[in-house]
């Protein structure tokens, strides 16, 4: 039998269907967006009631808190019942230090919900069998800061170092393989990446999303 996986064609789909399901199940209203960028997630989270709480490494707007998550989480800070955590893992060099800062910024029970780039992606595969690099994890990504590859089990290893239990998977960012159909080149990877998820259904996705809860 085929292991079916949850589909999402977007990270903010995705956070939106996750706060939704395990917010209530939280041990306190804080939700803290790690990586909150211009606030995106603001307007989801207080609807549920949440007290919404942006960390940046940049600060891009005003209500966003610094936080190098090589370091302690700042001492004015709350401590959360909920993490959002969407497209950060990738750019951490030091991701098992900063998972454990992060654990200790949340509530015993608290919920962590993450999405990263996905190593074993039918893209990334291709990518990696026609031209010896995944296609998410080139040289040129550096400037992004893309400086850890978020292999699933690695990031589940660091999870459960941290003190977290994992409780969801899901392929996110889905909606990209609809959009490269426009030459014959690439209608034959495309159907390349169909075969290989059609073998690995975690293939989908150029991101997957975990859901963790701290013990």
């Amino acid at each position: 039998m085929k292991t079916q996986i949850k589909i999402y064609n977007d990270r903010a789909i995705y956070a939106n269907e996750m706060l939704d399901t395990y917010f209530a199940s939280a041990p306190n209203t804080i939700v803290s967006d790690i990586g909150a960028g211009f606030g995106h997630m603001q307007n989801k989270i207080e609807s549920l009631g949440a007290t919404w709480q942006p960390f940046d490494y940049f600060k891009k707007i005003d209500q966003s808190t610094i936080w190098d998550l090589n370091n302690p989480c700042p001492s004015e800070s709350l401590n959360a019942g909920t993490v959002v955590f969407l497209e950060v893992l990738e750019h951490l060099a030091n991701p098992l230090l900063c998972l454990q800062n992060i654990s200790n910024h949340i509530e015993k029970g608290g919920i962590l919900i993450l999405t990263t780039p996905n190593p074993s992606s039918s893209q990334n595969t291709v990518n990696l069998f026609l031209k010896g690099r995944l296609f998410a994890f080139q040289e040129k990504h550096l400037a992004e800061y893309h400086v850890f590859t978020p292999w699933e089990h690695i990031v589940k290893f660091f999870l459960e170092e941290c003190g977290f239990e994992i409780l969801d998977y899901s392929a996110v960012d889905v909606s990209n393989k609809y959009n490269r159909n426009s030459n014959i080149k690439d209608r034959l990877k495309r159907r390349m990446e169909a075969f290989i998820e059609s073998r690995n259904p975690k293939a989908q996705g150029m991101s997957y999303g975990i859901v963790a809860r701290k013990k």
